[in-house]
């Protein structure tokens, strides 16, 4: 105490910020989720494999492209096992199991010139797509 008033470091909205931080980091601590049950990975109704997982990419981007036959697209690979999780609060789960391809894709923009190649991970099952990217609520890169 200083001349009957509190020191700059004490006074409320200080102790409020880190009242505050406390229970945020508690928040985010208690949000932290267990390792996956390798058996449920396992188990899980991948649904059968994509042969034709460049069509199904393809199909996908031809209504979205301006110019979708300029399209280029380099594949990271073949389809491998993965599987998408529940939010951290709700346990962090595996609970839709597929297929995910990784590629790359170059297409002429309205101006007939190519935007560049852009990365993209696509998950398919049962022949359909949802693009998606790494989640980086979890620490491991999906299952293979």
């Amino acid at each position: 105490m200083t001349n009957g008033k509190y020191a700059p470091c004490c006074n409320s909205r200080a102790r409020r910020i880190s009242v505050v931080c406390a229970l945020t980091t508690a928040l985010l601590v208690g949000c932290q989720t267990a390792p996956v049950d390798r058996s449920a990975v396992e188990s899980g109704d991948y649904g059968p494999y994509p042969d034709n997982y460049k069509e199904i990419i393809q199909a996908h981007w031809r209504p979205i492209l301006k110019d979708p036959y300029s399209a280029q697209y380099h594949y990271a690979g073949g389809p491998f096992k993965c599987y998408m999780r529940d939010a951290p609060v709700a346990g962090g789960k595996p609970v839709i199991f597929g297929y995910c391809v990784m590629f790359s894709m170059n297409a002429k923009n309205s101006y007939g010139a190519y935007i560049g190649e852009t990365q993209y991970r696509f998950f398919i099952k049962n022949g359909r797509t949802k693009e998606f990217s790494k989640n980086t609520w979890f620490d491991e890169f999906w299952y293979r």
